[in-house]
């Protein structure tokens, strides 16, 4: 951050290498998923992301299929049942830190897959409310339950539900 850029990418892929565990592997993706966006190499920052991704279980190509991104939107309905888009509000905080570590890394991924690839963008988006659902609210949860809120509407031609999700 003190704009010796090159020396930053240097020590980021040293931690990398060292990293042992989703938790820790998640931080150091995370900062260089900024740094790449922050250097506009969004093939890049993407291109970590998932690697660090797939070490939590999720195998997404960089250029997903619309049918995925569908996938895991009607994964969200699936998973809210009976409830109310409005009670999400009231889901527990999430406590699991490698829940945690994972949406650290699916909220910087959002916006380098503006420029590379819609499908990917809708499903970090999705995935990070899916993992909501599934394990709590934390502080990652609204801009991802906004941008579903966008998508909902705009993607998917949901527009109630989008102004609930925004909302």
């Amino acid at each position: 951050w003190t704009g010796a850029l090159p020396s930053v990418e240097e020590r980021l892929a040293a931690l990398a290498s060292r990293a042992v565990d989703t938790v820790q592997r998640a931080a150091v993706a995370s900062r260089r998923v900024d740094l790449y966006t922050m250097l506009g190499a969004s093939d890049r920052s993407v291109e970590v992301g998932l690697e660090c991704l797939r070490h939590a279980g999720i195998d997404w190509a960089a250029h997903p299929t619309e049918l995925e991104a569908r996938r895991e939107y009607e994964r969200i309905w699936s998973q809210l049942g009976s409830r109310a888009i409005e009670d999400l509000i009231d889901l527990p905080l999430m406590q699991d830190p490698e829940s945690l570590a994972t949406l650290d890394v699916l909220t910087p991924l959002g916006p380098p897959t503006l420029y590379t690839d819609g499908n990917l963008l809708a499903l970090t988006s999705c995935r990070a409310v899916n993992l909501s659902l599934e394990r709590g609210n934390s502080d990652a949860a609204p801009p991802h339950y906004a941008s579903v809120g966008l998508m909902a509407s705009d993607r998917f031609g949901d527009y109630d539900a989008g102004y609930r999700f925004a909302k």
